[in-house]
């Protein structure tokens, strides 16, 4: 149990900048050990800011600063990890050079591809989340986190990942490769939206929206697992990126069902 909790922490550190308790240092089989908590990290992270939009509903602040404040949260959350991965991706697809494309995403300073993509990202989070607080669809925003990380560790288990994507990353994501892990991570996605949907009082439809989403997530990892010849730390942070924005821009194209 002790072991379950120190795993957990661990991938909470991972993927979020909050605090957590002192834990003993982790071993590469730790850090291989962490995907199943992803999806839970992400629901909590969701609920944060799902509960975070709601407060600010009373107070009557405009929709676009009240989006930008949710946005803020959202950034001080995660650090900004996963942008650092998507902007470094993007100097990488911006490459002509087949066989430099790692290089450039390894250099330190962002390209006008990264830049470029990284500005895209923010623009689509913002004016979903907008439309998002305006329409009240707050799951919308806990969903696109939680199925986002479960993408992740889709892509880790079953897509290979390359081979010169860097020591750092050889070292963390090498265990993520069971399949057992990924099981976690759906059984926490039904579990919970069943839960909240049931209690929350929302239209079932969201389970189809979940459903299409996932399918449509897929492409990315399929794309991004193409174009780089396996994935690296970097695309797993685009890929985390680049699903949030999928999730909460389909929730806007069907708010009418939700």
């Amino acid at each position: 149990m002790i072991k379950i909790l120190h795993r957990f922490f661990y991938a909470w550190l991972f993927l979020t900048r909050l605090p957590a308790p002192p834990l003993p240092k982790a071993t590469k089989e730790d850090w291989g050990r962490i995907a199943p908590y992803f999806t839970l990290i992400g629901f909590i992270l969701g609920f944060i800011l799902y509960f975070f939009g709601k407060v600010l509903i009373p107070y009557k602040i405009p929709f676009m600063f009240s989006a930008l404040l949710v946005l803020l949260v959202w950034v001080l959350l995660t650090g900004g990890l996963h942008m650092d991965g998507l902007m470094d991706t993007f100097d990488g697809i911006g490459c002509q050079d087949k066989n430099r494309k790692l290089e450039a995403m390894k250099d330190s300073r962002v390209g006008a591809f990264g830049a470029m993509g990284g500005i895209f990202v923010i623009l689509f989070k913002l004016i979903a989340l907008c439309t998002i607080l305006l329409n009240k669809l707050f799951f919308i925003i806990v969903i696109s986190l939680a199925l986002s990380r479960l993408i992740a560790v889709y892509s880790f288990t079953f897509l290979s990942k390359n081979k010169d994507s860097g020591v750092s990353s050889s070292l963390l994501l090498s265990g993520i490769k069971k399949p057992e892990d990924l099981l976690v991570n759906l059984v926490f996605l039904i579990v919970i939206s069943f839960l909240f949907i049931s209690f929350g009082h929302l239209k079932f439809f969201y389970f189809f929206f979940i459903l299409i989403c996932f399918f449509l997530c897929l492409i990315w990892t399929y794309w991004l697992n193409n174009h780089f010849k396996g994935h690296t730390g970097d695309t797993f942070g685009a890929l985390i990126e680049l699903s949030e924005v999928t999730v909460l821009s389909l929730g806007v194209i069907l708010k009418n069902y939700l």
